[in-house]
């Protein structure tokens, strides 16, 4: 079976793109993963599943993924595709595990100091609204490279500019603001979810920021000396 691997770099609307996806996006989308994956190894052994480097070793292997959604040509681009779309539902259910791992360690009685324990708790968070922002800039309206060619059918979120008929599309950074303010206001605040699959990831994003922020900082705070005592 023949495959082709093309890179080619473009100009669309005065944009420099790469296969199709903004070349300035692509590097955003490695550093992303980069943060991710450094915050995973800091996590407290009680966070994670298996050894400490397992997560974040699985978490880089996206950087190549990401360079061959953007420059895979051919009957295969499908499949890659949905190589990409699996491993951000892996990133997604890595952020819940971590939550639900930090939460069984505090109610199993953590021996980790309540500042590291606050650490773990910000770093869930962080990890939180990275990696739900990364899957709704991977989903919406068929993805980035279909937005960037305006050949968008149906949009999966509703964006202020959007509802003005204002000639404007979402960026990164945008979807990035939409799941912090998710974590933030636990529902939609000016960014609307239109799909029921985005309506599913922002009820399992906030409830997930919502069991990290009120029980388990909560708890932990109770853990730093001066605090209030816990039950």
């Amino acid at each position: 079976m023949r495959r082709l691997l093309q890179v080619s770099a473009t100009i669309v609307g005065g944009v420099k793109t790469i296969g199709g996806i903004q070349r300035g996006t692509i590097t955003a989308v490695v550093v992303i993963v980069l943060v991710i994956a450094g915050i995973q190894l800091w996590l407290p052994d009680s966070v994670t599943l298996g050894a400490i480097w397992v997560i974040p070793a699985i978490e880089v292997t996206g950087i190549p993924i990401m360079f061959l959604v953007a420059t895979w040509r051919g009957a295969d681009a499908q499949l890659v595709r949905s190589i990409m779309t699996a491993y951000l539902i892996f990133l997604v259910l890595a952020c819940v595990t971590n939550a639900v791992l930090l939460l069984v360690s505090m109610l199993r009685g953590s021996s980790e100091s309540g500042e590291y324990l606050l650490f773990a708790g910000f770093g869930v968070l962080t990890i939180n609204v990275l990696s739900f922002g990364l899957t709704y800039w991977w989903l919406d309206g068929g993805g980035p490279r279909r937005r960037l060619a305006g050949s968008v059918t149906a949009w999966d979120f509703l964006y202020p500019q959007q509802a003005q008929n204002q000639p404007w599309q979402p960026g990164l950074p945008d979807y990035l603001f939409t799941a912090y303010t998710n974590i933030i206001a636990f529902s939609p605040t000016d960014t609307m979810p239109l799909t029921h699959r985005v309506k599913l990831l922002f009820t399992v994003q906030s409830s997930t920021a919502l069991l990290t922020i009120v029980v388990t900082l909560s708890r932990a705070i109770n853990l730093i000396p001066g605090g209030t005592p816990g039950s």
